[in-house]
């Protein structure tokens, strides 16, 4: 079974000996242009209120940053295609301070992060009923230690797309156009292609794309497209993963969620 997921370096290493449970969800890791050209006027809105102005390039990341921030809470659903075979993955995202407390789910796997503790559960992780859980500890514990681990931390940056969000200060090509309606919303898209080494290098991407893997694949650029309501908060983006194309859409802001670890006794 395909997972959707994006490969991170580790897994290119390690793939010929992680038997093809592993190689099964790797994808090449964001290496191709982004979305489809789909985009239109906005919507009509009902209640008159003005159309947003388009932000540029220097205050993107960082407004968006904040209405995420000032919301809380949000859901992200991507979906995978590849070959026409969709797989969703579904992340419930809680800002808590530095980093986000996120609880992602997909193909019968889980994974849940709590301040820097990582939990995932899953084929592959564990085949424990009675303690489905593993506990991965990315500060103290080396994710070649194990399959579980290499795993969970996979199944972790599935749960980080939104952080492509920060690449936008790195990019080398910066456009904006009125974009399609999203969630009855109306939006203006963006289209940004990222110099991946500088932007890993000065770690704008989070724990999504590093300056290892950068280095490691001989990564260059990416580009995406983001669709913003007139809030600056993100309600799609779009990329193309060699020939897979990933669509990410983002919903339930503000929306009270319980991000919380695995009791003890389900902890293998």
């Amino acid at each position: 079974m395909r997972r959707s997921l994006v490969v991170h370096g580790t897994i290119r290493r390690v793939k010929k000996i992680l038997m093809p449970l592993a190689a099964a969800g790797a994808l090449v890791l964001l290496a191709g242009c982004g979305g489809n050209d789909d985009a239109g006027k906005p919507a009509s809105n009902k209640s008159s209120t003005p159309a947003a102005v388009a932000l540029t390039q220097a205050e993107f990341a960082p407004k968006v940053q904040a209405a995420l921030q000032s919301k809380g809470t949000f859901r992200v659903v991507t979906v995978t295609t590849d070959e026409g075979k969709p797989a969703t993955f579904t992340t419930d995202v809680k800002l808590t301070g530095k980093q986000a407390d996120v609880l992602g789910t997909g193909d019968g796997s889980t994974v849940v992060r709590v301040g820097d503790q990582l939990y995932g559960k899953g084929e592959g992780i564990t085949d424990d009923s009675s303690k489905p859980w593993v506990k991965f500890d990315p500060a103290t514990k080396d994710p070649m230690a194990g399959l579980s681990g290499v795993l969970i931390k996979v199944l972790e940056g599935q749960t980080s797309t939104h952080e492509l969000i920060g690449g936008a200060a790195y990019a080398s090509s910066f456009t904006s156009a009125p974009g399609a309606a999203v969630g009855g919303a109306p939006t203006t898209a963006y289209t940004m292609t990222v110099d991946l080494p500088k932007a890993t290098a000065a770690k704008a991407l989070g724990g999504y794309i590093t300056a290892e893997m950068v280095a490691e694949e001989k990564l260059t650029e990416l580009t995406a497209k983001v669709s913003l309501d007139q809030d600056s908060l993100p309600r799609k983006i779009e990329f193309q993963v060699g020939t897979s194309t990933v669509v990410a859409d983002f919903s339930n802001f503000g929306t009270p969620v319980t991000i919380a670890a695995p009791s003890a006794a389900e902890i293998a």
